[in-house]
């Protein structure tokens, strides 16, 4: 079971709760929204490539599915054990690549050269995508802090107009620094953890998927390939 859209709604459950229902609309205001809001987004679009952007969409959206094992590919290689070309077209990345090497006929020696720099390759867009929101998380705090300081030089401006209004709007100022903190740390950093988490489990897959592969591609015996399937799937 998934269980990270559960942490989403029981996090945000417990923040609402800790702000106080009555008290929503005192948070929730254009001015924090506006600068630590789309000053992160700003900032994300600003700082990384399109491609590092393109991956970091793809992989949270793969957060919210089933982890991959060896169990999801095991009939797929025991297929393949018995016969390169008898295999279906796999829906796995790193499978269907060493399938399309060997419809192109590549030598043995060449493609360990070529499935090796593919794993690399899917391994490092994980890395990208943690690297890029661990980045990110320093920023919407000092956003924060910078809408914070607008709200107190307008406050500031206004004060001798309106003496009886300086704890509304100095708390409304403080909000920004609030909704910082939020995205930091209850948003941004969780997510790249969890990203942390899935690559490690990611690249033990891929780690077991490659050997067998190699396995294969050297026309090693069927039984010893089966025997290797059943023990890295548990």
């Amino acid at each position: 079971m998934n269980n990270l859209p559960f942490g989403l709604v029981l996090t945000s459950v417990v923040f609402l709760l800790s702000m106080g229902l009555g008290n929503l609309p005192l948070y929730f205001n254009p001015h924090s929204i506006l600068i630590v809001g789309g000053g992160t987004v700003a900032i994300l679009i600003f700082s990384n490539p399109n491609e590092v952007l393109k991956n970091m969409i793809n992989e949270i959206k793969e957060l919210f599915a089933q982890p991959k094992d060896l169990n999801h590919t095991k009939k797929e290689l025991l297929k393949l054990a018995e016969g390169k070309e008898s295999a279906a077209q796999s829906e796995d990345e790193l499978i269907r690549y060493a399938q399309d090497l060997w419809m192109q006929g590549t030598t043995q020696e060449l493609f360990v050269v070529l499935i090796s720099q593919k794993r690399k390759e899917i391994e490092q867009r994980s890395v990208d995508t943690i690297q890029c929101l661990k980045n990110l998380a320093k920023y919407p705090p000092a956003l924060g802090m910078a809408g914070t300081v607008m709200g107190i030089v307008t406050l500031f401006q206004t004060l001798d107009a309106a003496k009886d209004k300086v704890g509304p709007g100095l708390a409304m100022a403080m909000t920004a620094t609030f909704f910082g903190l939020i995205i930091a740390n209850a948003a941004v950093m969780p997510l790249a953890d969890r990203l942390q988490v899935r690559h490690i489990s990611r690249t033990r897959y891929l780690q077991s998927v490659y050997q067998i592969l190699l396995l294969i591609n050297q026309d090693e015996p069927t039984q010893l390939i089966q025997d290797e399937v059943n023990l890295r799937a548990g």
